[in-house]
């Protein structure tokens, strides 16, 4: 069961770059030198959850769900591939892990990361219930639970910041429609 967690934030990007991010997070990206349109999609919704919330960020978890994970980048690797080499640039942004990954790494969110290869109906609920049991735990003072998927062709994702319900007093919980729109279902 999904318990009422605090909303510190919410986000939403579509076929984001590195220039979608805000100036911290390209400096702080800099030495990325190649990412998935997917994995930059994911880091512009983080980014645009956590505008304006000052916590710790050394305490904020990522959570990402997407059901292929960054597309572009695997295509790409299997292709240098078929072609007899690849280049190590590829290998990190070609893993699933790399949609939680640069979000992490952008904004220096030191929680734990995790990804769920799950189609968003099935993932976000997922994702909302292992949220709340890292909060419940202490693991984690905020967690940025962000939702991948493809839009028209384009990646596109909605993520919600997340706290304990205690975390910010008058805080609405969970906005229903939102969660709907992640494709979780409200327990």
């Amino acid at each position: 069961m999904i318990r009422p967690l605090a909303l510190l934030g919410r986000g939403e990007a579509r076929a984001a770059t590195r220039k979608d991010l805000d100036a911290p997070a390209q400096t702080a990206l800099a030495a990325v030198r190649y990412a998935d349109p997917a994995s930059w999609t994911v880091a512009a919704a983080v980014g645009r959850a956590l505008a304006g919330w000052d916590g710790d960020r050394d305490r904020v978890g990522v959570i990402a769900v997407s059901a292929e994970g960054p597309v572009e980048a695997m295509a790409a690797m299997c292709e240098a591939s078929r072609a007899g080499s690849s280049s190590p640039i590829r290998f990190p942004a070609s893993n699933a892990g790399s949609l939680a990954g640069i979000a992490a790494i952008g904004f220096v969110l030191r929680g734990p990361t995790l990804m769920l290869t799950l189609p968003p109906e099935r993932g976000a609920t997922v994702a909302l219930l292992l949220a709340d049991a890292w909060l419940r735990r202490g693991h984690t003072a905020a967690i940025a639970v962000a939702v991948e998927a493809t839009v028209d062709g384009a990646p596109a994702a909605r993520c919600l910041l997340l706290g304990p319900p205690e975390a910010n007093e008058g805080a609405p919980a969970i906005d229903p429609a939102f969660l709907a729109s992640l494709g979780a279902e409200p327990r």
